[in-house]
C-alpha cells in the first residue's frame, strides 16, 4: 500500500491558562504567526490557525500582519480549521451556546477572508457530546479531527452519529496533535499511525500548545519522499488529508454517542467540579442572555431599534466563559479576572434589556396593571416569582393579593420598609404566577384578600409537610428529609459530605475510602456537623425549612459517641446553611444551600440516597439527552486505560433516576458534576484545590490559591418527584422552569397604546417535547431566527402558533443559510421534527 502521510503544522492557542491572556498574545503573534509569515515566503510551508478570536485581536493590534495573515489564508496557505470564535468545552456549555461560537467564528472568517470551514478542529477540548455531529453537519463543517474522548481506536477514521441519525467524517488523533512534532522521529510516528488507519491516508499534526514553526519542515518533508518508497509526505492542511480519506470512507464503520472516554486519552471529568463559580455564572449568564435576546428580538418586531453590537459583544463574554481551559476551571488563578469582569458586564447589561423591555410592554397594555411577570419559555409556566416594587408616600397601605384578569392570587410579603404615615415605601412580594407560553402576563395590586380561592393547601404534622404531589419529611437532628411517593419513600437525603481531596484542578484524589464526614455522621472518628438551628415556616404558598449547621474537624470526647455526649467543639472550617422549600401547587422540593468554606483539601458533595434500582439514568446532554450506565466507580476495564472510568459524568440542567413505576429527577443550576452508586444520587458541589496539576504531568505545576474555594457558595438544585418514567413525566420541563424562571417587574406609570391583553404568548410550540432554543434577530437580514429541538427522542408533528402572521418561513441551517420554504397557514405553522431534531426557521414579517 502506498500511504499519502499529510503534516499539518498547526499550534493550539490557548487564550487563557497557565500564561496570562496578554502572554498567550505575545507568543502566538509575535513569536509564532511573525515568523509564520516571513518562513512562507521562502518556502513551501503551511499553517493551521484554530479560533477567530485570535485573527480578531489581530486585527486590531496589527493591521500589517493580519493583511498578510490574510492574503496566505485566500492563498490556502494557511487553513482556517474550528473556526469557532473560542475552542468550547462541548460538555459543560449548553448547545445554543456552542451554536453561537461556531456562528461568530464562521461569519467572521466569510466576510473578512471569503472562506468556508469544512474541517472541525478539535485539539484540547475534554471529550464531546453526543449531538456534534448534527451541530457540526448543520453548521458546514464536513469533517471533524479531534484528540480527546475516542473509547475505540482502531481504525482511528471512523462515520460519527449524532442522536438524531446525522453522521460525519471523523478522524481521531492517536497520537494526540504531537505526532509530527520531533521532525527527528516522524519514522517513528508513521510506524504507529498506519497501524490505527482505515485506509492509506495518514493525518500527523505537527504542532502543540503556542508553539513556534520549525523551519526545518520542508528538508524533513523532501529528505523523507528521497528516502521511502512505500509513502509520501505532503506539507498540507486537514481538509487536504480529508478529501483524501474521504475517497476511502464509504466502508468506514459508524459510531454513535458522546466521545467522553478516558480509555485512549485524557477527558478530565472532575474538572467539572472545579472553580464552581464559573460553572454557575457560565450557566446563569447562558440563561440570560437568551431570555434578553428574545424580549429584545419581541421589542424590536414592535419598533424598537434592535441592539446588534451589543448582543455580539455580550455573547463574545458568555463565549469567553464557556472557552475549554476557562469553563472547566483549569487555569492559573489570574487568568480568570477577564472571567469576572465579563459576569460582572452581563449582569449589569443584560438586566437592563430586561427592563427595558418591561417599559416596551408597558406602553402596549390595555390595562394599568402594576406588575409584569415574563415567561421566556415555549410552553405555559407555573412558578414561583418574586418582585421588587417601590411607592409614593400614601399610596399603597396594604397589599392583601393580586388580581389578573379574573383570576385573584394569594402573595407573600418577604421584605418592606414603610413610610412614617405607615404606606409602604419598598416591597417584596412573592407569589406563583401562571404565564403564557413565551409571553407575560400582568397583575394588579390588592388591598384585600383574593377571592376565591380553591388551591389545594399544605398539610403539616410535626416535621412532616406534605402537599398534592408528595410527603416530605425532615429529621431536626440532621437536617436530612425523606421523600414520600404515594406513601413509598422514593429518596432521602439533602447530606452534605465533606471528603477528602489531594488532586488537583484536573483530578480528584483521596487516599481515604470513606468520608471526613457525612451529616448523617458517617466517616472517620475524630470530627462532626453540629446543628445550630432549625425551623419550619408557615407561609401562605409554601413552607420553608431553614437549617444552619457547622462543621468542625475534632471533637471532644470522639468515642463512646452511642454513650457520651461532646462536650468540646474545635476547628470549624464550614458554615452551612440551608433553606429548603415545598410549594402548595408545584411539584418541586427546592433546596438553597448556601456552604462559607474555609476547609482545604476537601471536596464537598450533596447525596439523596434513593430507592430506586435501575441500571443507567437519563442525563441532559445539549439538544437532546442520552443514558449512562451506574456504578462506574467500581468499573474495572480490561487492557490499559490512560484515565481509568471514576463514575463522574457532566449534564446540563437535570439527570433523571427512575424505573419503570416511579423516579426522581435531579434538577441543577451549574453544578454538573454528579454520580450514581449503589442508587445514590450524588451532585460534587465543590473541591478545595491549591495547584493547576499536582504532578507537573497533565500541565504545569503552578500553587492556586483562589481554587481553594475560601468563599461563600450558594447552590442551588431541586428534586421533581415523579410517577412512571422521565417521558411521561416531562421531567425537562419542571428543570427548565427552575432554570430559566419567571422575571417579575414593577410597571411604569406611562401612556398605553392599549394593544395586549393582560396576558399574552408570543410564540407558543407543541407538544411541549419541543424546546425553543433561541429567538432572535437574523444575522444578515430583517427576519427572525427561530430554533428548536426535540428532547424526548420521538417523532413529532410539531405546531407553532405565532402572535402576528408572518409573510414567509424557511428552513436555514446553524449559519442561517437558507434550504427551503415551508407552508404555513395564518399565524400557525406545522413541521415534522425527527428524534433529537435540532430545527432552525428564518419568519419573515
Amino acid at each position: 500500500m502506498m500511504y499519502t502521510i499529510y503534516l499539518v503544522p498547526h499550534s493550539h492557542y490557548d487564550a487563557v491558562w497557565a500564561f496570562s491572556k496578554e502572554d498567550y498574545l505575545y507568543i502566538n503573534v509575535d513569536q509564532i504567526l511573525k515568523q509564520i509569515v516571513d518562513l512562507m515566503e521562502k518556502t513551501d510551508y503551511r499553517f493551521l490557525i484554530e479560533q477567530t478570536a485570535l485573527l480578531e485581536e489581530i486585527e486590531r493590534r496589527n493591521p500589517y500582519l493580519f493583511s498578510e495573515i490574510g492574503k496566505l489564508i485566500k492563498e490556502g496557505r494557511i487553513e482556517i480549521a474550528g473556526g469557532e470564535y473560542l475552542m468550547a468545552d462541548t460538555m459543560i456549555p449548553n448547545g445554543e451556546t456552542l451554536v453561537r461560537g461556531i456562528l461568530l467564528g464562521k461569519r467572521y472568517a466569510k466576510e473578512k477572508f471569503g472562506v468556508d470551514i469544512p474541517v472541525m478542529w478539535g485539539a484540547d477540548s475534554f471529550g464531546y457530546n453526543a449531538q456534534l455531529p448534527q451541530i457540526y453537519t448543520r453548521a458546514g463543517y464536513k469533517y471533524f479531527a479531534f484528540r480527546r474522548g475516542a473509547n475505540i481506536d482502531k481504525p482511528c477514521d471512523f462515520w460519527w452519529q449524532g442522536l438524531d441519525g446525522t453522521r460525519i467524517l471523523a478522524h481521531w488523533m492517536p497520537l494526540g496533535y504531537r505526532a509530527g512534532l520531533d521532525l527527528s522521529r516522524l519514522e517513528d510516528s508513521f510506524g504507529k499511525l498506519k497501524t490505527f488507519a482505515a485506509t492509506s491516508h495518514i493525518l500527523m499534526p505537527s504542532g502543540s500548545g503556542s508553539i513556534p514553526p520549525q523551519f526545518g519542515t520542508s528538508r524533513a518533508v523532501n529528505r523523507w519522499n528521497r528516502t521511502h518508497d512505500d509513502s509520501k509526505m505532503v506539507i498540507a492542511g486537514p481538509s487536504d488529508f480529508f478529501k483524501g480519506l474521504e475517497n476511502e470512507a464509504k466502508n468506514l464503520r459508524v459510531r454513535k454517542g458522546e466521545l467522553y472516554s478516558g480509555r485512549h486519552s485524557q477527558v478530565f471529568p472532575n474538572t467539572c467540579s472545579s472553580r464552581m463559580w464559573v460553572k454557575q455564572n457560565l450557566r446563569k449568564f447562558e440563561n440570560l442572555i437568551l431570555a434578553s435576546e428574545r424580549w429584545s428580538t419581541i421589542s424590536w418586531l414592535l419598533g424598537v431599534p434592535y441592539p446588534v453590537d451589543e448582543f455580539r459583544d455580550n455573547w463574545k463574554k458568555v463565549l469567553w466563559g464557556g472557552f475549554h481551559d476557562v469553563a472547566p476551571g483549569t487555569g492559573m488563578d489570574e487568568g480568570y479576572k477577564e472571567a469576572r469582569d465579563n459576569f460582572d458586564y452581563l449582569q449589569i447589561h443584560l438586566d437592563q434589556v430586561l427592563r427595558d423591555f418591561r417599559s416596551t410592554i408597558a406602553k402596549n397594555l390595555q390595562t394599568r396593571d402594576d406588575i409584569i411577570v415574563l415567561n421566556p419559555l415555549s410552553w405555559e409556566v407555573k412558578n414561583w416569582v418574586e418582585v421588587e416594587l417601590g411607592f409614593d408616600r400614601g399610596k399603597v397601605k396594604r397589599i392583601g393579593g393580586l388580581k389578573s384578569g379574573n383570576e385573584e392570587i394569594e402573595v407573600e410579603i418577604l421584605e418592606f420598609s414603610r413610610y412614617r404615615d405607615d404606606s409602604y415605601q419598598t416591597i417584596k412580594l412573592g407569589f406563583v404566577a401562571t404565564v403564557p407560553a413565551f409571553g407575560f402576563r400582568t397583575y394588579k395590586i390588592l388591598g384585600r384578600n383574593p377571592k376565591g380561592q380553591t388551591s389545594p393547601k399544605i398539610k403539616i404534622t410535626g416535621n412532616t409537610i406534605e402537599n398534592q404531589f408528595f410527603r416530605v419529611s425532615v429529621d431536626p437532628s440532621t437536617g436530612l428529609i425523606d421523600v414520600f411517593l404515594d406513601g413509598k419513600r422514593l429518596v432521602r437525603g439533602n447530606e452534605l459530605m465533606v471528603e477528602e481531596e489531594t488532586g488537583d484542578l484536573y483530578y480528584h484524589r483521596q487516599n481515604l475510602e470513606q468520608a471526613f464526614k457525612t451529616e448523617g455522621d458517617q466517616g472517620v472518628t475524630f470530627g462532626r456537623f453540629r446543628m445550630k438551628s432549625f425551623k419550619i415556616t408557615k407561609t401562605p404558598l409554601r413552607r420553608v425549612i431553614d437549617i444552619e449547621s457547622e462543621y468542625y474537624s475534632l471533637i471532644w470526647p470522639y468515642r463512646l459517641l452511642d454513650k457520651l455526649k461532646p462536650v468540646l467543639w474545635r476547628h470549624k472550617f464550614i458554615s452551612v446553611f440551608k433553606t429548603i422549600i415545598v410549594y402548595n401547587d408545584i411539584p418541586r422540593i427546592d433546596f438553597f444551600t448556601t456552604v462559607d468554606n474555609r476547609h482545604p483539601q476537601m471536596r464537598m458533595r450533596v447525596r439523596f440516597t434513593s430507592d430506586i434500582s435501575s441500571p443507567e439514568y437519563q442525563s441532559e446532554t445539549q439538544f437532546g439527552v442520552i443514558s449512562r450506565p451506574v456504578n462506574q466507580h467500581y468499573s474495572k476495564p480490561r487492557g490499559r486505560w490512560v484515565e481509568k472510568p471514576c463514575g463522574l459524568y457532566p449534564a446540563l440542567n437535570w439527570i433523571d433516576y427512575s424505573d419503570k413505576k416511579r423516579g426522581v429527577t435531579v434538577i441543577n443550576r451549574g453544578i454538573p458534576a454528579h454520580e450514581i452508586r449503589d442508587g445514590d444520587i450524588y451532585l460534587t458541589l465543590l473541591r478545595s484545590v491549591h495547584m493547576l496539576s499536582a504532578d507537573g504531568v497533565t500541565g504545569p505545576a503552578i500553587p492556586t490559591p483562589d481554587a481553594q474555594e475560601f468563599k461563600t457558595y450558594t447552590f442551588e438544585y431541586s428534586l421533581f418527584p415523579h410517577e412512571k418514567g422521565w417521558k411521561e413525566s416531562n421531567s425537562f420541563k419542571p428543570a427548565y422552569e427552575f432554570n430559566y424562571g419567571l422575571a417579575g417587574f414593577q410597571l411604569p406609570e406611562i401612556k398605553s397604546r392599549q394593544v395586549f391583553p393582560c396576558r399574552f404568548s408570543f410564540v407558543e410550540i407543541r407538544p411541549e417535547n419541543l424546546i425553543l432554543a433561541a429567538f432572535k434577530k437574523a444575522e444578515a437580514t430583517d427576519e427572525v431566527i427561530l430554533r428548536f429541538f426535540e428532547t424526548k427522542g420521538e417523532r413529532t408533528k410539531g405546531e407553532l402558533d405565532l402572535f402576528k402572521e408572518p409573510n414567509s418561513v424557511k428552513v436555514v441551517n446553524l449559519l442561517e443559510q437558507e434550504e427551503k420554504e415551508i407552508k404555513f397557514k395564518g399565524r400557525k405553522i406545522r413541521v415534522q421534527v425527527k428524534p433529537f431534531e435540532v430545527v432552525s426557521l428564518k419568519i419573515g414579517f
